[in-house]
């Protein structure tokens, strides 16, 4: 699992700063993950549905990579 940026108590300081605004602008979704949203995809994955999914990196960071 390879989270981006997440919404929690230790970034919320961060996220509130003035850098937070860049931050929530590397992503097209203009936010940052929710916790929940990270561990539904651990859940999947260490379900049965995610079999296949072994040997493999979730990169869950809202499409960031497309602003660079």
């Amino acid at each position: 699992m390879a989270p981006g940026f997440v919404e929690t108590d230790m970034t919320n300081e961060h996220l509130k700063s003035e850098r937070g605004e860049a931050v929530r602008a590397q992503s097209p979704f203009h936010r940052v993950a929710r916790p929940e949203e990270i561990a539904a995809a651990v859940h999947w994955l260490a379900s049965p549905d995610a079999e296949w999914a072994a040997g493999t990196i979730v990169d869950l960071n809202g499409a960031s990579y497309l602003r660079t």
